[in-house]
């Protein structure tokens, strides 16, 4: 400190760095609020002890948990089931679509699922799942190499009523 004030440090940082960093807090506000809402979800179904209809109820209606989010071509949706009734209902949409699947591929821990293929029109698709937890699973979908946005919410919409079934 200099005559009784307090000195005030400055870092200047590059305008590419500081648009990294703008990324980065976009992306960290994304998955706090997408926490948020598996948190808010668990406190519902165990709030709810004793009574199985407050569980079923809250679970029926967080089939899917949280908002999707598309990014760089990928569109990313949490449902709130386990693993393998996510991958049937997967599955079970990429039947519905007239999706042709030419890999289905699971990694040795179960953590992970991929189903790659064509659309009916050609274009190449890529379905991931990734287990978040015991009964919550991520899915990814790509639609050719850029990404359709439109065909992706399709295939969500899909899956989301395959898993109410």
């Amino acid at each position: 400190m200099r005559n009784g004030k307090k000195q005030k440090f400055f870092i200047k940082i590059p305008h590419s760095e500081f648009r990294i960093s703008k990324v980065l807090k976009e992306e960290l506000m994304q998955n706090w609020r997408k926490g948020t809402w598996i948190i808010l979800l668990l406190f519902v179904a165990t709030g709810g002890t004793g009574c199985g209809l407050c569980i079923a109820v809250g679970a029926g209606a967080a089939v899917g948990v949280g908002a999707s989010e598309y990014i760089g071509g990928e569109l990313k949706q949490a449902y709130a089931a386990p693993m393998e009734r996510t991958w049937n209902a997967v599955l079970q949409t990429a039947d519905e679509l007239k999706m042709k699947t030419t890999e289905k591929s699971i990694d040795n821990l179960d953590k992970n699922r991929v189903v790659k293929g064509r659309t009916y029109e050609g274009t190449d698709f890529e379905l991931s799942l990734e287990a978040l937890g015991k009964d919550v699973t991520m899915v990814k979908v790509r639609i050719g190499v850029f990404g359709d946005e439109k065909a992706s919410k399709t295939i969500h919409d899909a899956i989301a009523k395959n898993l109410k079934k």
